[in-house]
Parts: C-alpha cells; sequence; structure tokens
C-alpha cells in the first residue's frame, strides 16, 4: 500500500497505552537512515545534508518536553493546529540554517510543501490559513537569500531524500507492519519495502531496488505512557 496510508491511521488512532516517540529522536532516525543510503537511487549526501535530516524536527522539541511531562493522553502531530507546527517547524529551519545554507533550504522547502498541501485542504479558519501563507512567503524569501550559496547542490532533489527518510522513520517508529510504496520520484522507478520473516521471527525490511550500503542494525528511543517509568529502545534491520 502507499506508505502513508499505512502511518496515517496509527497516528490517528487512541491508545490507552503506548510508547511515545519524541520527534527530534524521530528525526534523528531519518539522519541514521540517510547515512546509509547509497547510489544510484539516491545521490551521495554529505555531511551537511546528513545533518540538516537528523535536526529537521528539532523545533519540536520544547512542544514534546511540554507533553511528556504533562503526562495528559498523547496527540500526534497530526492533530497539532497551525499556531503550533509553524512555530514548530521555524524554529526547526531556524537550527538548520546554523548549519549550512543547504540545510535551511531542503528543510525549509519540506515544511513548505506541507504547508502548501494543507492552504489545497482549504480546511482551516481564516486566521490559519493567514497564518500558513505568511510562513509561506516569509520562507520564499528565506530560500531567495539562501540559494546563492548552495550553487553546488540541487536543492528540489535533496527535500525529496529528506521526505523519503522522514517518511520511512514515520513508518517504522509507528510500528506499521504494511508492506509499503514510497511515493517520492527517486529513480527509474518506486522504492517498495517488503516484511520479510526471518527464521528467528525477527522481522527484516527489504528494499527493492536496494538503496542501503548493507544491512543496517537502528535504533530510536522511545518513552512509556502512561507508565513514565518505562523507557527503551526499538531496534530495526533494514535490507
Amino acid at each position: 500500500m502507499p506508505a502513508w496510508d499505512a502511518v496515517e491511521p496509527i497516528q490517528r488512532k487512541s491508545y490507552p497505552e503506548c510508547w511515545l516517540i519524541a520527534q527530534p529522536d524521530h528525526a534523528a532516525l531519518a539522519g541514521d537512515i540517510a547515512a546509509h543510503l547509497c547510489p544510484p537511487v539516491f545521490p551521495r549526501l554529505d555531511s551537511d545534508v546528513l545533518r540538516a535530516i537528523a535536526l529537521h524536527d528539532e523545533g519540536w522539541g520544547p512542544f514534546d518536553t511540554r507533553a511528556l511531562e504533562s503526562r495528559q493522553a498523547p496527540r500526534s502531530f497530526l492533530d497539532e493546529p497551525p499556531a503550533t507546527f509553524v512555530e514548530a517547524w521555524t524554529a526547526s529551519i531556524d537550527r538548520c540554517q546554523e548549519v549550512a545554507p543547504i540545510a535551511g533550504v531542503i528543510v525549509s522547502k519540506h515544511f513548505c510543501r506541507l504547508a502548501e498541501f494543507r492552504v489545497k485542504e482549504k480546511k482551516d479558519s481564516a486566521d490559519d490559513m493567514r497564518l500558513l501563507l505568511g510562513f509561506l512567503t516569509a520562507e520564499d524569501r528565506r530560500q531567495r537569500e539562501l540559494l546563492p550559496g548552495c550553487r553546488s547542490y540541487e536543492p528540489e532533489s535533496l527535500t525529496d531524500v529528506l521526505q523519503f527518510c522522514d517518511l520511512l522513520s514515520l513508518y517504522l517508529c509507528c510500528g506499521a507492519q504494511e508492506s509499503i510504496t514510497f511515493p517520492q520520484s527517486l529513480g527509474p522507478e518506486k522504492v517498495r519495502l517488503a516484511r520479510v520473516q526471518t527464521q528467528d521471527s525477527a522481522a527484516i525490511c527489504r528494499f527493492s531496488p536496494p538503496i542501503l550500503d548493507g544491512i543496517s542494525e537502528l535504533a530510536v528511543s522511545a518513552r512509556g505512557w502512561p507508565d513514565a517509568s518505562r523507557s527503551g529502545q526499538f531496534l530495526f534491520v533494514l535490507e
């Protein structure tokens, strides 16, 4: 199924108990994924681009911390209002701009794509629409200011790479089990992920066409809810 169709229902569901993964931790996993990508499907990524992918949700940190400390019922990032996510997006872009111009540009483009999709949905109030349009205007200005420092890069294709890693990380973090197809056009064919069960009952995520530099074992930190004393890591095997 399409990757987002596997992720969204899990994000929308309410749970009596669950594991929570903070947005910055999910982004760090996306950065770890990016570090194992290899040609020809993906371009080689330098340290500035890898850092951008790993930090692309850094602005959510204060919101996630407050939510974890409140111990209230968890709410998906999909259910946050524009006032919250625009602030988180802007702080994330600010942080990535500190890394390098290209880092700021691709994270800005990533969130602008999300904002443009939200605007097209036309489900927000007039005030929220003004907020979204103001964000798009400000980010267009930011990108034009930063682009002269990005002449050796292809920002649009690198934004595609960021969004692939972002979606793969979300898929892994939410616990989806379906085999999926990714929407990004990164080569002559769409990237597919198949869940393969091994004899020792471990689940391996296998990609077609091959996109990794070998078998990768990655992890992400999680916190228990409502039992705040629980913490741990989830491990993933990608091939």
